[in-house]
Formats: C-alpha cells, structure tokens, sequence
C-alpha cells in the first residue's frame, strides 16, 4: 500500500501530508503487522544474531527509533531524499527497520527473546515514551507558518486550494493522529491481554488444604 500505488507518487511529486501517511505506515503500521507473522522459532533465529538482540533491547530500540524519526524529517535530509531515488530507498529501509526494532519488545513472540523483558504496564510505558519523538516533529509540522521543506514549494499543486504551508500542517496532523492511533491499537491489544490473564488467574479455584487428624 505505501509503496506500490498512488500513494508514491502523489508523496514524491506534489504532497507533504501524502509522503507523510507513506512514512506511517512504513514507520508504524508495517512492521508490527511483519513481527506478528513470526512465529516463536524464527523469532529466536532472528534473535540470536547478536546485532538484532542488542539493537531490539528496549532503551535502544527507543533511542534507535527515536533517533530515526527525527533526522528523516531534519529540512536538508527529507529534502535531499526528494531529490535522490537512492536515498529515498535508504530512507524507507531505515523506517521498516526502526519500525520494527520499535515493536520488537513489546509484541509476545519477539519479547519472549529480549534479554530485559517488559511487565504489562512497561510496555504500556514504553509505548507512550514512543509517541514522544513523532509528536516532536508533528508539532513542528503543525505551527510552523513557514515551508520547512523547499522541495513542495516548487511542485504543481495538485490541490489548488491547499497551498505548501496548509499541506505541511495536513502533514504533522496525518503524523500526530495517525500514529498515535497505530501504537493505541498495540498498546489495547497489549491491555487487554493483560486484563484476560488477570481475569483467568481470578478464576482459577484456590487449592485446600487438607489438615490431618
């Protein structure tokens, strides 16, 4: 979806806010759906290689994403990716790859191989520490008055009433909603897991006590 229809097109050529729903759903939406198609044993195959089990540790997995999302979007990088076909390429790959370091602690067939495992609540922590760098750059998106990047002042506008800076504003509420709204799904289907284990352990008869005579 993000890189096989318009949606490419229309995000290298003419709209910020269009490239930046490409950069949710290769960012945030891709690579948990990846991580979920691993079973336990390719998840420990994956994880025995010594630079994936560092690089999905949670403190780096949150510096690596983090780190991540903001150069992409610092003005001269994300403009120079509009501009070289071969950075563009680097640039997905790393999203894909910070993505799915991001997820990596959280999900139960990947975390089951961290060598720091995270309770229910950490990881409801953890995936709220993580909103904190895409509402950084949303943000920016959203108050800023002026173009940050000089690539989508010069192209045709495909919708003649949005000018550049109303389509970078689009762009930082495409980020800040949609994002936040890829990790709320993660982190219920991480609640409510919880909750259903708590509930079970609750049912669970007590065992008695037999006392001898």
């Amino acid at each position: 979806m993000a890189l096989e229809t318009p949606i490419d097109t229309i995000g290298d050529r003419y709209l910020d806010s269009v490239h930046m729903l490409q950069h949710v759903l290769l960012g945030f939406v891709g690579p948990p759906l990846l991580l979920l198609g691993l079973s336990r044993e390719m998840a420990a195959r994956l994880a025995s290689v010594q630079v994936i089990r560092i690089a999905t540790e949670p403190v780096l997995a949150q510096v690596i994403a983090g780190a991540v999302m903001v150069l992409w979007h610092v003005p001269s990088f994300y403009n120079a990716t509009l501009q070289s076909e071969e950075l563009h390429i680097v640039e997905h790959l790393t999203f894909i790859a910070a993505g799915v370091v991001l997820y990596w602690p959280v999900l139960e067939a990947t975390s089951a191989h961290s060598h720091w495992r995270l309770s229910p609540v950490a990881k409801l922590l953890y995936l709220l520490v993580a909103t904190i760098p895409q509402d950084g750059v949303a943000l920016a998106l959203l108050f800023s008055r002026q173009p940050f990047y000089e690539f989508y002042a010069h192209v045709p506008r495909l919708v003649p009433s949005m000018s550049t800076v109303i389509d970078q504003t689009v762009a930082g509420a495409v980020l800040m909603v949609l994002g936040k709204t890829a990790m709320a799904v993660v982190a219920l289907a991480v609640f409510f897991r919880w909750f259903g284990a708590e509930q079970r352990a609750d049912r669970r008869p007590t065992p008695r006590i037999r006392t001898g005579t």
